[in-house]
């Protein structure tokens, strides 16, 4: 008998802090004003407060308890985390030993932005092999927030914290199409690395290195910009056509979250209207790997999913080295915890 993997469930933890642009007087940057950074009001910072695990902790947790399913029942738990708590490991192993899934094992996939993506098709993956029955895919962004120099740069306004935890389980087939493709032309274009120390500047892993940064220039922002603009509708394109769809049947897109910019050309690029999006940028921000499950997890929290509905993702990574789109017929968790008839976005 063959299985078919069915996404129950996705739920966010967003840190209590709220950081507001409003506070922050804009400096003397020359790319300040450029609309790679546009869009974003306010966003939540985890660091110190919590670690990547304790976000990870309190994201599976959540999920547990909203979808009835106990901790021993799952079989893996599917993370990527921007940053993990030490250079290594990563996190997995500690979020599956404090939320008692003592019969789970972890797998760690980092396809930069495009990981939620890339954790489904995995957990659809191992569902239908058979191999893994009650899968949780797990998302950490903890990284503005442990950047204290980098928080005095305009560019960093447009990232923020958060987890998520998504469930699948065996059941009626919740992932239509996937596409993903790598783009290796293009890496480089997005590099987050230490910054110059004294005019010299020193690799990660060499002592005496600088903070952590990005070193945007206006060239790279262009490049990134014409990659990001076309290989993200294209994606959705595929699979939209993959699934047997079209743009008129989408009840819902939701893109990746960078800037307002990018998600309003999206739009225009993959015909669907506004009504049919939601988007958190203005009060969630970049979350990374994290921006598409914050904003589903959103849209159902505000009863904008109703069971049946067709869904589309799309979502790139870095500089363009990376493309990944879906389409899924919503058949999760028929609990309502806002009104269901509601369709307006924030």
């Amino acid at each position: 008998m063959s299985l078919s993997a069915r996404i129950v469930d996705v739920v966010s933890f967003m840190p209590d802090r709220v950081v507001s642009n409003g506070e922050h007087s804009h400096d003397d940057d020359e790319l300040a004003e450029h609309a790679f950074f546009r869009g974003v009001a306010e966003r939540r910072f985890a660091s110190p407060e919590y670690s990547s695990a304790d976000l990870g902790v309190r994201a599976v947790q959540k999920l547990l308890d909203r979808t009835g399913m106990s901790a021993g029942e799952l079989d893996l738990i599917i993370y990527s985390c921007q940053f993990n708590d030490t250079f290594w490991p990563g996190i997995g192993s500690d979020v599956q030993g404090r939320v008692g899934a003592d019969g789970a094992t972890i797998l760690q996939v980092d396809t930069s932005c495009c990981s939620w993506l890339s954790g489904l098709r995995t957990a659809q993956a191992f569902i239908e092999s058979g191999q893994h029955r009650n899968i949780v895919v797990l998302t950490v962004t903890n990284f503005v927030s442990r950047l204290p120099e980098f928080q005095r740069s305009t560019r960093s306004r447009v990232l923020g914290d958060g987890a998520t935890a998504t469930l699948l389980t065996p059941g009626d087939p919740s992932i239509l199409s996937g596409f993903e493709r790598s783009h290796g032309a293009h890496y480089g274009l997005l590099r987050f690395e230490p910054d110059f120390v004294d005019g010299v500047f020193r690799n990660y892993w060499q002592r005496g290195c600088g903070p952590i940064t990005v070193n945007f220039t206006r060239e790279r922002l262009e490049l990134l910009r014409e990659n990001a603009l076309t290989l993200v509708p294209e994606a959705v394109a595929h699979a939209l056509k993959q699934a047997g769809v079209t743009a008129e049947d989408v009840s819902l897109l939701i893109t990746h979250q960078p800037n307002d910019e990018y998600i309003a050309e999206w739009r225009r690029r993959c015909g669907i209207d506004r009504p049919r999006a939601h988007d958190t940028l203005a009060k969630y921000g970049n979350l990374f790997h994290g921006s598409l499950p914050v904003t589903l997890a959103d849209a159902l929290d505000h009863g904008l999913v109703r069971q049946g509905d067709l869904l589309a993702f799309g979502t790139f990574s870095n500089g363009g080295d990376m493309v990944s789109a879906m389409t899924v017929r919503w058949n999760g968790n028929p609990q309502t915890r806002m009104t269901n008839d509601r369709r307006t976005t924030s």
